[in-house]
């Protein structure tokens, strides 16, 4: 009888820890789900500022963005000014 109750005793404490053990990884497969996504979407943003400083490395393209920003013109130059 005392082998039966110790027999449960343990079973009982083991499937305490398995529960634990199972929440646990539950969880941590949560953030890293989470930590994946947020990942992919810093290699997207990553991905668009590599294009922007690609862009704007160019003299040219530089140029044309400050001139439509500023309506900038050098002198002598004619500005068409469409709204």
């Amino acid at each position: 009888m005392v082998i039966w109750g110790f027999a449960v005793a343990i079973l009982g404490a083991m499937s305490v820890q398995l529960f634990h053990i199972i929440t646990s990884d539950n969880r941590l497969n949560n953030n890293l789900d989470k930590a994946q996504a947020e990942a992919q979407l810093l290699k997207l943003e990553n991905g668009q500022l590599q294009e922007d400083i690609d862009y704007f490395s160019k003299p040219e393209n530089l140029t044309k963005e400050f001139k439509a920003k500023f309506d900038y013109k050098k002198p002598g130059e004619k500005l068409i000014k469409i709204q």
